[in-house]
């Protein structure tokens, strides 16, 4: 049986890949209407494995108890086959299965065959011994059962919450309007009390730039200037140990102390950005100036380096562009200490694990976010920021 154990783990692990990124994080399968059909699929599915993994590193069935595994199996396979058949319609807004998740339905589809053969090897023969349950674990090592045996309960326990939220989902109002799927555009804003002017020139200025902004070492117009006159940029940024990430950047279109959009890319491998856009906004205020961006990229190395984009690096960058703001905003409001401080590497990396222990900004700190750009927000000017950061494909 510890064959079957091996390849029902292999399944478990590539399935919850296939669940918190295809379906979760990109595909938002839950958030959609037609959708809702498939997602009922998929939480039967998470009642089907939850057995599987709780029994397979535990008892074995025998005599005529081994028609409870036939039946099983059987609705596994139903369910598997009534996904594949809703997947067309319930896709359909969105282009279809994205070629990512289609291969890794295919290599689990091959997985689930070769763990079904291996299960029926290892328990035809108990179907001569008397009915009934005998606990005895396949030969693997104890860590692993117990890993097991965890993805069991957890897949129970999102087998629930699914099934609840499924049916909240089906009894909203049908005049509800639905809300689309959030998009995760990286997000800051700060109330800096300065002239607009000065937020202007300390943006702009790539010297002035890199003293407030952790994320960049060095900034510097090269010679080259596209044909409405915008310089390319050259962006760097150490990581220490000798490396260094080399991007590039340019200006789309300027307005004086009220908008700057902007375009950004990298051709170093080492860079998970590929290329995105955005735009700062600057609005006077009384008593100072409310300052804005909003940007997306797209990542390199494909379904892996979304992954590491999504769980990884865009959540850095989103606090890092946070870090920046307030920096900005303690050196415009007078604190000439600020940039200093800034720049320290280790206080910026004990600010992201005050964030990630769930410590919010302080009153008038600058803010992030991963949305629209467009959220209510108390603080927030209804700009047109969407089409400004769609990332050219």
């Amino acid at each position: 049986m510890h064959v079957a154990f091996y390849l029902l783990l292999a399944i478990g692990l590539l399935g919850a890949f296939d669940v918190l990124y295809f379906h979760l994080w990109r595909g938002r399968l839950h958030e959609r209407p037609e959708c809702q059909r498939e997602v009922l699929w998929h939480t039967a599915r998470h009642l089907i494995y939850a057995l599987q993994f709780l029994w397979v590193p535990h008892v074995r069935f025998q005599g005529w108890a081994l028609g409870l595994l036939g039946v099983l199996y059987a609705a596994d396979v139903f369910v598997a086959l009534a996904d594949v058949w809703e997947e067309r319609d319930s896709r359909a807004s969105q282009g279809g299965v994205p070629r990512g998740e289609y291969f890794m339905h295919v290599v689990l589809s091959v997985l689930v065959g070769l763990y079904l053969m291996a299960t029926f090897h290892a328990v035809w023969a108990d179907r001569l011994l008397p009915t009934g349950l005998r606990v005895d674990p396949p030969l693997v090592p104890v860590a692993l059962r117990a890993l097991m045996t965890v993805m069991g309960v957890t897949a129970l326990i999102v087998f629930a919450k699914d099934l609840a939220r499924w049916f909240a989902f089906r009894r909203r109002p049908v005049a509800t309007p639905f809300r689309q799927p959030r998009l995760q555009r990286i997000v800051a804003e700060v109330f800096i009390p300065a002239p607009v002017e000065v937020v202007w020139e300390r943006t702009q200025d790539p010297a002035l730039h890199t003293a407030w902004d952790v994320r960049f070492t060095s900034i510097r117009y090269l010679p080259e200037a596209d044909a409405r006159g915008f310089h390319l940029m050259d962006y760097r940024t150490h990581l220490g140990f000798g490396l260094e990430i080399i991007g590039w950047g340019r200006y789309l279109a300027n307005t004086p102390h009220l908008r700057s959009t902007f375009e950004f890319g990298s051709e170093d491998w080492r860079s998970i950005i590929l290329r995105g856009r955005g735009v700062w906004l600057y609005e006077q205020r009384p008593g100072g100036t409310f300052f804005k961006t909003v940007f997306d990229y797209r990542a390199r190395y494909g379904v892996v380096g979304e992954v590491l984009d999504a769980v990884l690096f865009r959540p850095v960058m989103r606090l890092g562009t946070e870090w920046g703001f307030e920096t900005l905003r303690q050196w415009c409001a007078g604190d000439e200490h600020a940039p200093t401080r800034g720049r320290s590497r280790w206080r910026f990396g004990l600010f992201i694990l005050a964030r990630v222990l769930g410590r919010a900004p302080a009153p008038g700190a600058a803010r992030s976010w991963l949305g629209r750009g467009v959220e209510d927000r108390e603080s927030t000017t209804a700009y047109p920021c969407g089409e400004l950061v769609e990332v050219s494909s």
